[in-house]
């Protein structure tokens, strides 16, 4: 008859005896829980593609920055088009600097990344540019890729600047489907207070690039006014200032027009929604500005019950 013999060793009680051996954990030492790994992908958050800057000098040469998930490849479209292929670093952020210039016309820029096994991901918003005859300025408009929402503008002709050539500025009045949305340039982290006809309607603070919007809950009349826009330190005293003519008319008479070759401006239109629209495509909304620029003070700045011309394309 063969004896068991009980050891402790390290805490761990081993009963060796009869057949084979059996091992206990002791009380202090809990037994290991084994777990599967997982990948990178898997513990966080896939973070999609955006653009940030999209610039394009004078001569046609472009530079382009974002962000993307860490560590994956960034496809730059244009059209259903690759223009060209970056890599994000390890925070996630991309430059490229494109080796050919872009061509003089209509482009419109998305971006499609490529993580691992995962299926490739698309940018929530897209840039319509129009690269003009060499020797003048771009104008590139960021918006979303359904048609909805404020858009942004990421660059314009001439400097980025208030009239005054102060760093503030207000770029964009759009009534989206969200009510009406005003949009601007500051100095970056700074506090801008936006005014109509002197009467407080909202404050609204710069991201780190500089750029503000305010979507006020209001509704505004038809009739003319003044937006202003206050830049202010911590203590309320304006710094900068800018304002601008806003006017929102009535529907005028459009007797007289043959159907087809106007539209009335209506709240939640944009230029790039009515070319959507009226073209089938939304790059062709500076045929529409080009049309009307003896009422369209920036591309970005049209206002209800304002009629506009359409061109036939």
């Amino acid at each position: 008859m063969q004896k068991s013999v009980i050891m402790v060793i390290m805490g761990i009680v081993i009963l060796v005896g009869g057949i084979g051996a059996s091992i206990f954990m002791g009380q202090d030492t809990p037994a290991p829980v084994i777990k599967p790994q997982q990948s990178e992908t898997e513990k966080t958050e896939i973070i999609p593609p955006t653009f940030d800057v999209v610039r394009v000098n004078r001569k046609g040469n472009a530079v382009m920055a974002g962000r993307a998930h860490p560590g994956s490849t960034v496809e730059v479209l244009d059209g259903e088009n690759i223009f060209g292929t970056v890599t994000t670093d390890s925070h996630g952020e991309w430059v490229f600097v494109p080796d050919r210039i872009l061509e003089i016309g209509e482009h419109k820029l998305g971006l499609r990344m490529l993580l691992g096994d995962n299926d490739p991901v698309l940018s929530d918003h897209i840039v319509l540019m129009r690269v003009p005859e060499r020797g003048q300025d771009a104008l590139a408009l960021k918006v979303q890729r359904d048609g909805d929402g404020p858009s942004e503008v990421l660059q314009k002709p001439g400097p980025a600047t208030a009239a005054d050539g102060t760093a503030l500025s207000i770029d964009s009045v759009d009534y989206g489907t969200g009510g009406l949305s005003i949009g601007g340039r500051s100095e970056p982290s700074s506090q801008v207070r936006i005014y109509i006809d002197n009467n407080f309607i909202g404050v609204t603070e710069a991201n780190e690039k500089g750029n503000w919007t305010l979507s006020p809950l209001l509704e505004i009349a038809p009739g003319k006014y003044k937006l202003r826009a206050d830049q202010v330190d911590n203590n309320a005293k304006v710094i900068n200032r800018v304002e601008i003519p806003f006017q929102r008319d009535k529907i005028n008479d459009t007797a007289g027009l043959k159907p087809g070759s106007f539209v009335v401006v209506q709240p939640g239109n944009s230029l790039w929604r009515l070319a959507r629209r009226t073209y089938g495509s939304g790059v062709h909304y500076h045929d529409i500005y080009e049309a009307n620029s003896d009422q369209i003070r920036d591309a970005n700045l049209i206002y209800p019950g304002q009629i506009f011309r359409l061109p036939k394309n």
